[in-house]
């Protein structure tokens, strides 16, 4: 999720991933894409997903890097 964001501020330029994943609770396909300003935008509109960015402090997480606090 943080490629689009990252390397869309480095370069200077839109970028976006498409994610194709599947729900955890049901099985049903889902697609996401994703762009720089971390909009998304669903692949099917009834879809209704809960979509979150967990709440890590960066810079106090006690973690020897940023992929242990996720």
């Amino acid at each position: 999720m943080a490629t689009p964001f990252v390397q869309g501020r480095l370069r200077q330029a839109p970028l976006s991933v498409r994610v194709d994943t599947s729900c955890a609770h049901c099985d049903a396909p889902l697609t996401l894409t994703i762009d720089q300003d971390l909009n998304y935008e669903l692949g099917d509109p009834e879809s209704d997903p809960i979509i979150f960015v967990p709440q890590v402090d960066l810079f106090d997480s006690g973690r020897p890097n940023i992929i242990d606090s996720f």
